[in-house]
């Protein structure tokens, strides 16, 4: 079975002056990202973790987070810190 050639791409393709280059002039700084707010921006460190939610948990979360004008990373992390304090394990 012979694999069909891909179609070169033409130079109409990309209209003169428009063209981005690849790489940024400005050199790689860590940046924080928009999905991380209030609290951990202003931190200026983050450590980015996954966590699995029920979709009945998920849901509560994004409701909750729609009733209190809050992103869920800010009500997860107030949650955690709230837990640590507990337990004397806040750092």
């Amino acid at each position: 079975m012979s694999k069909a050639k891909p179609a070169a791409l033409g130079a109409g393709l990309v209209a003169k002056g428009q063209a981005a280059p690849a790489a940024s002039e400005h050199p790689a700084t860590p940046t924080v990202p928009v999905a991380v707010s209030g609290l951990l921006a202003r931190q200026g460190y983050y450590k980015a973790i996954t966590i699995k939610l029920s979709r009945d948990r998920y849901v509560a979360l994004k409701a909750a987070g729609v009733a209190e004008d809050k992103y869920c990373q800010d009500i997860l992390v107030e949650a955690l810190d709230t837990w640590l304090a507990t337990r004397r394990l806040n750092t």
